[in-house]
């Protein structure tokens, strides 16, 4: 998600929300009624009966981009989840590198190869829509993984993390550990990406409700550590009180930690909750407070589960959401890893499933 992710993974990964791609055109990504209408059609049953399989399965999978930590540990979860289920006999697996064209040529290669099923995240959404509806009209069930959600007839399911409860979570958790008082800043992703829409607004809708918190500034890290910390640098000279940071991303929040301790105003920080990347995570072991917000790593197994349930015909609904939760310091600091580089989450799985 992430803070792990160089600035374009984020874009691609969070999901840029193009409009009439994901949800439709009418649609307001800074309004919570939006997620709540996601939801909703989340919750709808899927006919599977159409897709249903005899035999073997093949399954394809299209990475936009395997570039990064979070990428690789969801992709290595895919490649488990699919050793766990004997009815899969194939599993091949794609990377376009960022570049949209490649991607839409990597699923018209699996669609050659005869897969029964397309998981995919998305460099461009609205570029693989016109091969994901060729997929979709040779009966091939096509599932999105990610943050965004993807309603289109060429879409079958989602597998996702809904980015406003995510981002809710942290914001709600920041507000109350400054009991609603303070100057604050946010640190956010890519300017224009959904990541960054959804977390201002998500921000602004919690301060309403605390009118003794200030939003002094909103900068926009693009999901880098040392370009988080520059900013700040940046912000500690043109403001001689600040009182917190709201920034959901543990790598960003480890440049804020940096440029302020480097100032001498270690002692005036609160950080809101960042997620469960373990350079973030030592951090909070370190210092005993902040906590995370989990990033929702199990979209690529649920993923994987949804494909399955689909292909036997086992009833279903239009999207499994994966919850994302909050974890005091306590607790958060049980997530880190000390023998582990920054660049790395804990997980479950298997050695030999271990990103290498």
């Amino acid at each position: 998600m992430r803070r792990y992710f160089m600035p374009l993974v984020a874009a691609a990964m969070i999901g840029s929300f193009t409009a009439g791609a994901s949800v439709a055109q009418d649609m307001d990504l800074t309004k919570k009624e939006t997620y709540d209408q996601i939801m909703t059609w989340a919750g709808e049953p899927l006919d599977t009966s159409k897709y249903k399989k005899d035999g073997d399965l093949s399954i394809g999978v299209s990475a936009g981009y395997l570039s990064n930590a979070w990428i690789n540990f969801t992709a290595q979860s895919i490649k488990y989840e699919a050793s766990l289920h004997p009815e899969i006999k194939e599993l091949k697996i794609t990377d376009a590198a960022f570049n949209p064209s490649k991607q839409a040529a990597d699923i018209e290669d699996l669609l050659t190869s005869g897969v029964d099923a397309i998981l995919f995240w998305p460099v461009d959404e609205k570029a693989i829509l016109p091969v994901l509806k060729k997929a979709h009209d040779q009966g091939v069930v096509t599932i999105n993984i990610g943050y965004n959600f993807m309603r289109d007839p060429a879409v079958t399911s989602n597998a996702y993390v809904n980015q406003w409860t995510y981002s809710e979570q942290v914001a709600t958790e920041f507000a109350k550990s400054l009991n609603g008082k303070g100057k604050v800043f946010a640190m956010l992703p890519i300017a224009g990406s959904s990541a960054a829409v959804v977390q201002l607004a998500v921000l602004q809708d919690v301060l309403k409700n605390n009118p003794e918190m200030e939003l002094i500034s909103a900068e926009y890290g693009d999901w880098d550590r040392g370009k988080a910390k520059q900013l700040t640098e940046n912000l500690l000279q043109r403001f001689p009180e600040i009182d917190g940071a709201f920034s959901p991303a543990g790598q960003m929040s480890m440049g804020i930690y940096e440029a302020f301790d480097e100032a001498g105003r270690l002692e005036e920080l609160t950080l809101s909750p960042g997620d469960d990347y373990n350079g973030w995570t030592k951090l909070v072991a370190k210092e005993g407070k902040w906590g995370s917000v989990t990033s929702g790593l199990e979209v690529g197994r649920e993923a994987v589960k949804q494909a399955v349930s689909i292909l036997t015909g086992k009833p279903t609904t239009t999207a499994v959401v994966v919850p994302t939760r909050y974890l005091d310091a306590g607790d958060a600091a049980k997530l880190n890893e000390a023998d582990r580089p920054d660049d790395w989450f804990k997980t479950d799985l298997p050695a030999e499933f271990l990103p290498q």
